[in-house]
């Protein structure tokens, strides 16, 4: 059985990918910024820019026998840029990449001490095609990709594996606003690519990035 930590699991994207593990048989250490009032299950909870959180779920990863991380958390502002206030682009930044960092460090060591793991990082479209509004958000994305991508180099040998994903636009509460949004990709359906991955289906182990686009029929 894989036990896993999804992070941020406060609503959309995390929430499914919690439900699809639990199906799959997995045990699932849920994180949450905040913990939610009618939580019955064990969890951990707390900003993930805060250095106590990040500890937290360092004893979380040894306690739990973590051999599955979900790097889900992020936050996302659409704005132009000379909208972005500068508290906007260093919250932002600091979410995205700098407490990511942070937290991935805490969790490669851990899976290098137990000489087995896979992380799997949850993108985004933005990094490989950036859109209108988006340019910090896609640069903190961009930023996640090289550092994924070089951490991948500096892991062979080491029997951890670092698994990518970069979703276009889902149908979530951040994109109920557009447009377009009955066009939008399923959650559901990422989620079920992550099940996927951590049951080895599917996908060889050579493969490092997996790319989830829209496919319209015409």
């Amino acid at each position: 059985m894989n036990n896993v930590l999804v992070t941020g699991c406060s609503r959309g994207l995390g929430v499914l990918i919690c439900d699809e593990l639990h199906d799959r048989g997995c045990f699932v250490l849920p994180h949450f910024r905040i913990f939610p009032q009618n939580l019955l299950k064990n969890a951990v909870a707390g900003d993930i820019t805060d250095s106590t959180t990040l500890d937290k779920i360092e004893l979380a990863l040894d306690h739990n026998n973590i051999n599955v991380f979900v790097n889900n958390a992020a936050i996302h502002q659409r704005k132009l840029f000379l909208e972005h206030s500068d508290e906007d682009i260093e919250k932002i930044v600091n979410v995205n990449i700098t407490a990511q960092i942070k937290l991935l460090k805490r969790v490669y060591a851990h899976f290098v001490n137990k000489g087995d793991g896979l992380i799997i990082n949850i993108n985004s479209i933005a990094a490989l095609q950036p859109a209108p509004g988006e340019t910090i958000y896609s640069s903190t994305k961009h930023a996640l990709k090289g550092f994924s991508q070089s951490l991948q180099v500096e892991s062979i040998g080491k029997n951890v594996r670092i698994v990518d994903i970069f979703p276009g636009a889902m149908k979530t509460d951040m994109t109920r606003s557009r447009e377009n949004y009955s066009t939008l990709i399923d959650p559901r359906e990422v989620a079920s690519r992550v099940g996927d991955i951590i049951g080895g289906n599917n996908m060889t182990s050579l493969e490092t990035e997996v790319v989830i686009r829209k496919f319209n029929r015409g």
